[in-house]
């Protein structure tokens, strides 16, 4: 004879989803897997930079204030004498297109840990970055004379060298799962990597001041604001999103600085004061709102969702359907302490198996048998 049996299906799990700002606060705190996701959608990271841009703005503008306050001046920024003065052309291409592109090869692409690109940072870092921060170029150290196209070209030359005898070491030495896949490091290992890049990152605008003061470092504050930004959207979603976002984020400032250009020297100071001040109400604000609204319908979100992260019609503390309460969180017709599926009662006219609703004790007397009658159906 075949037994008839009773079978509980599982419900399919969902997971409890997070808020766009908490994914953030979680990514920098240390604690996330650091591999790209699906999550959160695109949108959302343009509000996360409004704020962050909004906030770096009212840094800059709460640094100068206090320094100037203390009786010293501002620093001078060598980038301000060509927003001023230089071709608008040829602004808008370097500080657009070529500062994100190249910039994003140095300090961010080396965050997925894959051979290559980390070939790639290194070499854009060691030939460009590093040698201009001490005022020289390794192109024209190496020509001489005043031949800056030269220059460059042997720059690119000794950047791409690097990169090809770095990146065939590197895939050697760094233990990786598949031949393209990134490093097989530790979590914290890779998240060390991360926040040093960022911190380099800001670090290498110091050279864009004329001179070092003691409070210089807090006037890179916005790099590292919007920094952190580019971090994470490279690490969990694309390399190319972040160099989307870091050109938008030079257009904003390239357009404040020509404002002055614009609208003259006389009246352009007052202009670029209300177009930052009018920015940080307006962006900061309706971005700050943006991400509060996503926070809220993320938190009414999961009110749907139980503690143990699985969707179910009735409360169940263990997170799994239920037709009724169940402390084990496992599906049960009947009220079980222990979680699990408890005997459906017998339905209306149907012989009882015990007549006096449970079963003899054990060991059963003699000559009594134990198991209720058969129930089966079939043959």
């Amino acid at each position: 004879m075949n037994d008839q049996r009773v079978s509980h299906q599982q419900p399919t799990s969902t997971r409890s989803t997070t808020s766009v700002l908490g994914d953030y606060l979680r990514f920098w705190s240390g604690r996330d897997s650091f591999r790209p996701r699906a999550t959160p959608s695109t949108g959302w990271f343009l509000p996360l930079w409004g704020v962050s841009l909004a906030v770096a703005y009212a840094s800059s503008i709460v640094v100068t204030i206090a320094v100037v306050a203390f009786g010293s001046d501002p620093p001078e920024n060598a980038i301000g004498d060509l927003v001023e003065s230089g071709p608008v052309i040829s602004l808008i291409l370097t500080a657009v297109v070529l500062a994100p592109l190249i910039e994003e090869v140095a300090f961010r692409l080396p965050m997925s840990l894959r051979p290559w690109h980390v070939a790639g940072g290194i070499g854009v870092l060691s030939v460009m970055f590093v040698p201009s921060l001490f005022g020289v170029s390794l192109g024209q150290a190496i020509v001489g004379g005043d031949d800056e196209a030269l220059a460059a070209v042997v720059e690119v030359a000794l950047t791409v060298g690097v990169i090809v005898v770095l990146g065939l070491i590197l895939r050697r030495l760094l233990p990786r799962e598949t031949n393209d896949g990134p490093a097989l490091v530790p979590t914290r290992v890779r998240f060390g990597v991360i926040v040093t890049l960022t911190v380099v990152f800001a670090g290498a605008h110091l050279g864009n001041f004329a001179e070092f003061t003691w409070f210089l470092p807090a006037f890179i504050l916005p790099q590292v604001l919007v920094g952190m930004v580019l971090a994470y959207v490279r690490v969990i979603r694309s390399w190319w999103m972040g160099v989307a976002i870091h050109a938008l984020n030079n257009a904003v400032a390239v357009g404040f600085g020509l404002l002055p250009r614009l609208v003259g020297q006389d009246g352009g100071q007052a202009v670029v004061g209300v177009a930052i001040v009018g920015s940080i109400i307006l962006l900061g604000g309706s971005s700050a709102i943006a991400l509060g609204v996503n926070a809220y319908l993320t938190w009414e979100r999961n009110q749907h969702t139980f503690p143990g992260g699985y969707a179910a019609p009735t409360h169940s503390p263990g997170g799994y359907a239920a037709p009724t309460h169940s402390p084990g969180g496992y599906a049960a017709p009947t009220h079980s302490p222990g979680g699990y599926a408890a005997p459906v009662p017998p339905a209306a006219g149907a012989a009882d198996p015990w007549p006096h609703g449970r079963p003899p004790p054990w060991p059963p007397p003699s000559g009594r048998s134990t198991a209720p009658e058969s129930t089966a159906v079939g043959d």
